[in-house]
């Protein structure tokens, strides 16, 4: 119990000491041009993979136990509103969890293991600043964009059980996404994919930063990340909704 309530204390130092600290943005753009091509443009893969088997694994459920009650046209909404408002938010994120914040964990624990941090210091360079806030600002570039992208390829996903496998028409059911899309909707999954990225981010470098001594402590590290990652995202996924419930 110690343990969770003194980690979840030292994410929010690190996630705020790196985000309000002053920073020299000019001098790190180079830093946080190759974050956001690590955190993004890497991923586009299991991102990609994720997003198309999750769209034709929810329009298969939908049509499984709706189908028979609903028309076909309204199997459409429920696309739109769930890939929107929650799946495409939540998978990308969960995936780049396991792409992305893994990397990060590993990398600035082995570093802590091998005692780089403390040259770090010795040069007087803050790792924060130095290590964290490139990655943090990488984050809330990359992760909406993520977001968007997993989005299109849910999407994408479902359409092609809907008109491939159902016969479906391909443009009554672009229709049926365009005519049940709300800019809010779309504002609220990317608010969601930048605090996701800050959370997780600032998660995955303070158990990397926090790393016991040797190879097992590394390990310990990213599995920790990890778990507080997807728990934490889930928390704030249900406070942003109920804050956009208050106008949607």
């Amino acid at each position: 119990m110690n343990f969770a309530i003194n980690s979840i204390g030292g994410i929010f130092y690190t996630l705020f000491y790196s985000l309000f600290k002053k920073h020299n943005i000019y001098h790190k753009l180079d830093l946080i041009v190759r974050e956001i091509v690590r955190m993004g443009i890497e991923s586009l893969g299991v991102v990609a993979i994720a997003s198309i088997l999750g769209g034709l694994i929810a329009v298969f459920l939908i049509d499984q136990r709706l189908g028979a009650y609903i028309p076909d046209f309204y199997i459409t909404e429920a696309i739109s509103k769930s890939v929107i408002i929650e799946l495409g938010a939540l998978g990308a994120s969960i995936a780049l969890v396991g792409r992305s914040g893994t990397r990060i964990t590993a990398e600035i624990a082995t570093m802590k293991v091998n005692e780089e941090i403390d040259a770090l210091k010795t040069m007087a360079i803050d790792p924060y600043d130095y290590l964290i806030y490139p990655k943090m600002t990488a984050s809330v570039i990359s992760y909406p964009i993520m977001v968007v992208f997993s989005e299109i390829l849910f999407i994408f996903g479902a359409m092609i059980f809907m008109v491939y496998i159902k016969g479906f028409g391909f443009r009554t059911f672009l229709f049926g996404i365009r005519e049940h899309f709300r800019m809010l909707e779309f504002i609220q999954s990317l608010v969601k994919g930048a605090v996701f990225g800050m959370v997780s981010t600032s998660i995955s470098s303070y158990f990397g930063l926090n790393a016991s001594k040797g190879a097992r402590g590394v390990g310990e590290a990213t599995t920790n990340g990890v778990v507080y990652s997807v728990v934490l995202i889930f928390l704030f996924d249900y406070i942003i909704i109920r804050i956009f419930s208050l106008w949607l």
